[in-house]
């Protein structure tokens, strides 16, 4: 008697392994955007501020209207990390299905454990940020007194 055993392809492991990837991969081009740097320094916007009182008041003094303020450019960046979670969000429960309907454990397990790992990896970031910053701030108060004296 032969016993023949039937293995149940990976579906939603599979699926979820690929969301997980993604979102870590988006989560991390998100992160590493974040040292980018600035897009304008401080002398330059006060020149552009200097610039803009100049023309206002040329214009004032020959009586033309103000021209319409030109709408500043949109910013996906908060709505493409907020998506990157979710998809996250989604890997973990797939490869939880994955799971529940016994389907090999391998590709459940790494769609749980990418998709964990992006969503960790973002706050943790943020909190290591956070801790920086206090940091930074309880040092130069802690310095205030040989910066002003």
């Amino acid at each position: 008697m032969e016993q023949t055993i039937e293995e149940r392809p990976a579906k939603f492991g599979l699926v979820g392994f690929i969301l997980g990837i993604a979102s870590l991969v988006v989560v991390l081009i998100q992160l590493s955007a974040f040292f980018e740097p600035q897009e304008k320094s401080s002398g330059t916007v006060i020149g552009e501020i200097a610039v803009e009182i100049k023309q206002s008041a040329a214009r004032a003094l020959a009586g033309e209207p103000a021209p319409q303020p030109t709408p500043p450019p949109r910013n996906y960046r908060q709505f493409i990390t907020f998506s990157a979670l979710c998809v996250a969000g989604i890997a973990v429960v797939l490869g939880g299905i994955g799971l529940y309907r016994n389907e090999p454990h391998r590709l459940s397990y790494l769609a749980v454990g990418i998709g964990v790992s992006a969503l960790v990896m973002h706050y943790v970031f943020w909190l290591a940020i956070l801790i920086c910053g206090i940091a930074l701030l309880v040092s130069i108060i802690g310095n205030l007194d040989s910066i002003l004296g």
